[in-house]
Protein backbone atom coordinates (compact mmCIF):
# COMPACT_ATOMS: atom_id res chain seq x y z
CA UNK A 1 0.00 0.00 0.00
CA UNK A 2 1.13 3.41 -1.45
CA UNK A 3 -0.85 6.51 -0.07
CA UNK A 4 -4.23 6.60 -1.70
CA UNK A 5 -3.45 3.28 -4.03
CA UNK A 6 -3.25 -0.03 -3.50
CA UNK A 7 -1.93 -3.18 -5.34
CA UNK A 8 -3.67 -6.51 -5.19
CA UNK A 9 -2.67 -9.23 -7.68
CA UNK A 10 -4.80 -12.16 -7.84
CA UNK A 11 -3.49 -15.72 -8.03
CA UNK A 12 -5.32 -18.05 -10.52
CA UNK A 13 -6.95 -21.23 -9.01
CA UNK A 14 -3.86 -23.01 -9.07
CA UNK A 15 -4.48 -25.87 -12.05
CA UNK A 16 -1.15 -24.81 -13.00
CA UNK A 17 0.48 -25.69 -10.00
CA UNK A 18 1.39 -23.34 -6.56
CA UNK A 19 4.90 -23.54 -7.20
CA UNK A 20 5.12 -22.15 -11.22
CA UNK A 21 6.96 -19.09 -12.33
CA UNK A 22 4.52 -16.16 -11.94
CA UNK A 23 4.48 -12.57 -13.32
CA UNK A 24 5.92 -13.19 -16.90
CA UNK A 25 4.49 -12.06 -19.60
CA UNK A 26 3.27 -8.73 -18.99
CA UNK A 27 4.19 -5.41 -16.68
CA UNK A 28 2.14 -2.98 -14.56
CA UNK A 29 2.24 -0.07 -15.60
CA UNK A 30 1.25 3.48 -13.08
CA UNK A 31 0.75 7.05 -12.92
CA UNK A 32 1.23 8.72 -9.93
CA UNK A 33 1.44 12.68 -8.58
CA UNK A 34 4.00 11.48 -5.94
CA UNK A 35 7.91 12.12 -6.80
CA UNK A 36 9.10 8.96 -8.02
CA UNK A 37 12.26 9.58 -6.32
CA UNK A 38 11.21 9.94 -3.08
CA UNK A 39 8.81 6.30 -3.83
CA UNK A 40 12.65 4.61 -4.83
CA UNK A 41 13.88 5.96 -1.51
CA UNK A 42 10.66 4.32 0.45
CA UNK A 43 11.39 1.00 -1.47
CA UNK A 44 14.71 0.55 -1.26
CA UNK A 45 14.75 2.15 2.55
CA UNK A 46 12.65 -0.99 3.07
CA UNK A 47 14.42 -3.93 1.88
CA UNK A 48 13.38 -3.53 -1.97
CA UNK A 49 15.27 -3.14 -5.07
CA UNK A 50 14.63 -1.08 -8.48
CA UNK A 51 15.86 -2.84 -11.50
CA UNK A 52 14.83 0.85 -12.77
CA UNK A 53 15.49 4.36 -11.95
CA UNK A 54 14.57 7.00 -11.78
CA UNK A 55 14.79 7.89 -15.13
CA UNK A 56 13.80 10.76 -17.29
CA UNK A 57 12.07 8.67 -19.83
CA UNK A 58 12.01 10.48 -23.82
CA UNK A 59 8.18 10.05 -23.72
CA UNK A 60 7.76 12.50 -20.95
CA UNK A 61 7.39 10.78 -17.52
CA UNK A 62 9.76 9.96 -14.58
CA UNK A 63 9.67 6.55 -13.98
CA UNK A 64 11.49 3.58 -11.98
CA UNK A 65 10.69 0.07 -12.70
CA UNK A 66 10.85 -3.03 -10.07
CA UNK A 67 9.75 -6.66 -9.24
CA UNK A 68 7.73 -7.89 -6.63
CA UNK A 69 9.07 -10.85 -4.78
CA UNK A 70 6.68 -13.14 -6.58
CA UNK A 71 8.14 -11.83 -10.05
CA UNK A 72 5.56 -8.84 -11.37
CA UNK A 73 7.37 -6.14 -12.78
CA UNK A 74 6.09 -3.17 -11.67
CA UNK A 75 6.64 0.54 -13.81
CA UNK A 76 5.24 3.87 -11.73
CA UNK A 77 5.72 6.93 -13.97
CA UNK A 78 5.12 10.59 -12.68
CA UNK A 79 3.97 11.93 -15.84
CA UNK A 80 6.68 15.58 -16.54
CA UNK A 81 3.82 18.51 -17.22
Amino acid sequence: KAGDVSFMIGQDDWKKGRDRKKGEGFRIYCETKKKVDDLAKRIEAKGGRLDQGPTDEPWGVRDISLTDPDGFKITIANPKR
